[in-house]
């Protein structure tokens, strides 16, 4: 075991038989680490390793992975059953835990399309943003804000712009040629 040009301490095998030549333990080396996730390859638990180099990308990456994101194709896949889920008590300070789910309730549809019916007559505009607004704080779903919206606009409609047609009026050919030829 070869020991840290830097530190002196003892470089570990693993790192040893992935860079056969390197010198530096991994706390003083000065290259900068690549991401390496695994990530799902089919619809079945199956996975691969990508490594990210851009330093960017790695940055967007560990955000959106340490907010518990998993699925086809899209995040790491946490839930190989090779690997046990990490217990709360081995939680590092740093990391998020994923959010819960928010629960979606016809009781919390009523409330805030009752709230936006009681605004209908004296202020549209309004009524809508506190549709939008609880669909922001995801009080309902977007399914349920597209259906509030839908019923607003039952009871009342959003008035319709009528273009009016303007009239062409047959203008002398004379005329015409006489204003297209004026010379100031």
């Amino acid at each position: 075991m070869r020991g840290c040009r830097k530190c002196h301490k003892p470089i570990p095998k693993a790192r040893l038989k992935a860079l056969p030549n390197t010198r530096e333990c991994v706390g003083c080396s000065s290259v900068e680490r690549n991401y390496v996730r695994t990530i799902i390859s089919g619809k079945t638990t199956y996975s691969e390793v990508e490594v990210i180099k851009n330093k960017d990308t790695k940055e967007y990456l560990r955000n959106l992975d340490s907010k518990g994101r998993q699925g086809f194709g899209s995040m790491l896949y946490r839930a190989s059953k090779n690997e046990p889920s990490p217990k709360s008590s081995s939680l590092s300070l740093g990391t998020r835990v994923a959010r819960k789910k928010p629960e979606y309730s016809q009781a919390n549809f009523e409330k805030v399309l009752g709230e936006a019916m009681d605004w209908l007559d004296h202020d549209k505009n309004y009524a809508i943003e506190k549709i939008e607004k609880a669909h922001k704080e995801e009080t309902i779903s977007g399914i349920q804000r597209r259906r509030a919206l839908e019923i607003l606009e039952v009871f009342k409609p959003t008035p319709k712009v009528i273009e009016k047609k303007v009239e062409q009026v047959h203008v002398d050919e004379e005329i015409l040629h006489a204003f297209k030829n004026w010379k100031h």
